[in-house]
């Protein structure tokens, strides 16, 4: 009887905190916005603030009304780049009569950066009918789109290189090779693709797309990371850990928004600020 009691205690235990942590997940975490704060030192480079955020999926699982809190929260950093890495709308088609995209371009608007706005394709920003409305609509919210291309910031001694998505876009070998002999922020949407990357110059790359695994389970994690993200998941880079020279990190962000399941587990929704200082 006594060994029932204590099987039947453990049961309701094991219950109970499956039950906390689906609550977690579902309801607490998704609506967090952390700030994330890292330090570059870079040589011969003006000192400045760039925000990065990246895989909003606004849509079914992550819904619209959050998009002030993210304006509010990138605008309270003061930023001077704004940088957004892809995959905005989760799913176009299947989301379309949930959305109010005039409503949406306009905060994107509303989103302040002295030295301008920039965003590249994610493969969520193709599919579900996305490519035909993707760039037009991010311009309309003030940023500039780039696809395998530069966008030099005198002022900063910046440079700014973004790559179109690498699943679904129009991307060559030869797009990889970083020639830019200048400090490049390099923005592609999925990480693994630094594979692919020769430079000599000094770089370092923002990423997202995995959203660090979404979803944090030992054992089961890697094995629904999805393609494009497999060896780099979320966090710093080192120059050692990416492989391409001695000067060259990276970061993967957690993103922020939902794909697939309404859950997020140990993986917070973030904004990334990089305040870069002359080395």
């Amino acid at each position: 009887m006594k060994l029932l009691n204590k099987i039947f205690k453990l049961i309701i235990l094991t219950v109970t905190i499956c039950l906390l942590m689906f609550s977690y997940a579902r309801y607490i975490e998704p609506s967090m916005l952390r700030v994330k704060n890292i330090d570059l030192k870079v040589k011969d480079i003006k000192d400045c603030r760039v925000v990065f955020f990246t895989d909003t999926h606004f849509g079914k699982l992550y819904s619209q009304s959050n998009i002030d809190k993210i304006v509010k929260k990138i605008n309270n950093q003061n930023p001077d780049i704004v940088i957004f890495g892809g995959d905005l709308l989760d799913n176009y088609a299947r989301d379309y009569s949930l959305l109010d995209t005039d409503s949406l371009q306009n905060s994107l608007s509303k989103i302040e950066a002295k030295y301008g706005k920039y965003a590249v394709f994610g493969n969520h920003d193709y599919g579900g009918g996305a490519s035909r409305v993707y760039e037009k609509f991010m311009s309309g919210g003030g940023f500039k789109v780039l696809k395998n291309e530069s966008s030099y910031i005198n002022d900063l001694n910046l440079n700014i290189i973004g790559y179109d998505d690498y699943l679904l876009g129009n991307t060559k070998k030869s797009d990889y090779k970083i020639e830019e002999n200048k400090f490049n922020l390099v923005v592609t949407h999925e990480p693994d693709v630094v594979e692919l990357m020769t430079s000599s110059s000094e770089n370092f790359i923002l990423s997202g797309h995995s959203h660090g695994g979404q979803v944090t389970i030992p054992f089961l994690t890697d094995k629904i990371l999805p393609v494009g993200a497999h060896k780099y998941v979320k966090g710093l880079y080192s120059e050692k850990n990416v492989g391409i020279n001695d000067s060259t990190k990276m970061y993967v962000s957690s993103g922020i928004g939902m794909t697939s399941i309404p859950l997020r587990f140990l993986n917070p929704p973030e904004i990334v600020v990089f305040n870069i200082s002359a080395n």
